[in-house]
């Protein structure tokens, strides 16, 4: 038991160790041994639980996913308070959130050039996906989702929607506040409603 908690505390610190070098360094900073240098232990030890910088990589892809999964869980709301709710989870509206945008942004350039984090890249622009329509089914329960609407169109408009907001809300947050880009993706999802809507 004693070695599960340490590698588990390990884990953690790692982790946090991680998402600092991604938000101050960026994604190509991470590197086995400044993930060692900024969690304060030996690249030996961090090795073997991460022998490459491309199992360190998925491992902070596998982070941010599993806490986009968990704030998405945690949501109570409903109808199209509950797509606001739910797109706001990948926009970059505070920190946590911004490293996890920045991570993604950077993957994505980087992945031009690594077939690695290519399949990463992907991965993550489905997850996008797969929120934007989940906010349309919230929507659609709510029946606040014109029906005459092709749902994949417009579940890869609200994803152009999003990203658009996002990368721009991460490279000046100034451009617009937290409250203005929700209003924003609120102004588009009310445009769903249709003529009687």
């Amino acid at each position: 038991m004693p070695r599960r908690v340490d590698l588990e505390e390990r884990g953690a610190v790692v982790t946090a160790a991680c998402l600092r070098i991604l938000e101050r360094d960026g994604l190509a900073s991470l590197s086995v041994r400044n993930a060692a240098d900024e969690a304060g232990i030996a690249a030996a030890s961090l090795r073997r639980l991460f022998p490459t910088q491309h199992a360190l990589r998925e491992h902070c892809l596998t982070i941010i996913e599993a806490r986009v999964t968990a704030r998405l869980a945690a949501l109570r709301s409903t109808g199209r308070e509950l797509a606001v709710e739910t797109l706001a989870q990948v926009l970059p509206l505070d920190a946590e959130r911004t490293t996890e945008v920045l991570a993604q942004v950077q993957l994505g350039v980087l992945s031009r050039t690594d077939e690695h984090l290519a399949r990463s890249a992907r991965r993550l622009n489905a997850g996008v996906g797969l929120v934007c329509a989940r906010a349309l089914d919230a929507l659609a329960e709510a029946g606040a989702l014109d029906p005459a609407r092709d749902r994949a169109d417009e579940t890869d408009r609200l994803h152009a929607v999003v990203d658009g907001l996002a990368v721009e809300h991460t490279w000046d947050p100034t451009a617009r506040s937290a409250e203005r880009v929700l209003a924003l993706v609120g102004l588009h999802l009310d445009g769903l409603r249709g003529p009687r809507g």
